[in-house]
């Protein structure tokens, strides 16, 4: 541990003469954006001419109405999530430049309708595939650390009062280092991330994470004192209860991917309605994997039936008590990424599920003093109404988050 500390100390006092000393951008409400249209690998996307001829992909499919709509509605920012792994495969040149001159594409268009940005570095999983977030945090760490100051330099004169810079989206690895008592290794390397960062962009804001997928716990597992640096911001995700926020998704492992029907508050689970979701789970698993595993099924439903409703805020409470300990304002904490699968597999569920629980989540985000940003703009756990031409919020919608949108 001793080691780690040091290595991190002596990271930082290469720049601690330059670190910026203004306040952080102040982020309140604001949005994530898509991802990609294409979820290609790394190696089909570089190989097609044209998947990379728009970076990121997504703006071929937004109009500025879109970001204009964002503002109007009562967000002050949007979250970026802007993959580096195409910039980091092709390494410095032309092709690097054009993925980093797309990234600021990307901001211009949400700064031009009065929007504040985080440019979000967001590596996709990806295995083995060199450009991953596996390999970013892995055998590329290094040079993930030299793009990460040149995308830093590049963006340093955009303006400081409405731009900040996240340097890696969940990292996705030490999770022992957070839970298992193990020596930690991601805060030696977010703190060479940090001093390359802040060496490329003297005046922009940075944003900050723990390990093991950005959770509460592994923030408050961090050192803060570490990166003495007063113009950053520290960001967690929060998606408890999980068993409601992921229903259904395709992506998660079995069972869970085959419950749906999984009601928020969990006080709306009555026996009829515990026995109803729990017989098709179980039947639906048996239908795509030719068996079920009853009895897990039936636990994690009921482990959901008896869920506190104080659930949605604990994640939020471990951050500000870490905050609180630390001597950080709560407002330099940002609950970056929150949201629920409300339309798992193309199958809508009620819409009122949905917003009790973003309601609640968000109350719980502005009672603490945090900002929030919530996760997506639209798909499956988005808030746009799907068939609205500038992606606007319903009215429901609306007041679930606590926004104005034009009233």
């Amino acid at each position: 541990m001793a080691q780690h500390r040091f290595l991190a100390l002596a990271a930082l006092l290469a720049v601690a003469g330059s670190a910026a000393l203004a306040d952080p951008l102040r982020l309140q409400r604001g949005v994530n954006a898509e991802q990609w249209s294409n979820w290609g690998t790394i190696t089909e996307l570089m190989a097609d001419p044209e998947a990379l001829a728009v970076f990121p992909d997504w703006r071929r499919h937004v109009t500025p109405a879109m970001f204009e709509a964002l503002a109007d509605e009562g967000f002050d920012f949007i979250r970026l999530p802007l993959d580096p792994g195409p910039a980091l495969v092709y390494g410095p040149g032309p092709d690097q430049d054009r993925m980093i001159d797309g990234m600021r594409a990307a901001a211009d268009l949400a700064l031009d309708a009065g929007l504040k940005v985080i440019v979000d570095l967001h590596p996709i999983p990806r295995g083995d595939e060199v450009g991953g977030a596996e390999s970013i945090v892995g055998d590329q760490f290094p040079d993930y650390v030299t793009l990460v100051g040149y995308i830093a330099a590049r963006l340093a004169d955009l303006p400081a009062d409405r731009v900040a810079l996240e340097l890696l989206n969940e990292p996705i690895f030490d999770c022992d280092g957070v839970y298992a008592g193990a020596p930690p290794k991601w805060p030696a390397m977010q703190a060479r991330l940090h001093a390359a960062a802040r060496k490329g962009a003297p005046d922009l804001t940075l944003i900050l994470t723990g390990a093991c997928w950005g959770q509460a716990a592994a923030l408050a597992s961090l050192d803060p004192s570490l990166i003495p640096d007063d113009n950053v911001l520290w960001t967690f995700h929060s998606y408890a209860p999980f068993t409601f926020t992921h229903q259904g998704a395709i992506w998660i492992e079995p069972p869970l991917k085959y419950i749906t029907g999984i009601p928020f508050p969990p006080s709306l689970m009555t026996p009829d309605v515990i026995k109803a979701v729990t017989e098709a789970a179980i039947t639906r698993m048996t239908e795509a994997e030719g068996t079920a595993d009853a009895e897990l099924i039936a636990q994690i439903v009921r482990d959901y039936a008896a869920t506190s409703e104080s659930a949605v805020n604990e994640e939020i409470t471990r951050a500000a008590a870490w905050a609180d300990a630390h001597g950080i304002p709560r407002n330099r904490l940002l609950l970056g990424e929150f949201g629920a699968l409300h339309t798992p597999d193309e199958v809508p569920q009620p819409m009122e599920w949905y917003h009790a629980f973003i309601s609640a989540k968000r109350r719980a985000a502005e009672d603490a003093g945090f900002g929030w940003a919530i996760l997506s703009w639209n798909g499956g756990m988005g808030v746009a109404m799907p068939d609205d031409p500038d992606r606007r919020l319903s009215p429901d919608t609306c007041r679930a988050l606590g926004l104005p949108c034009g009233n």
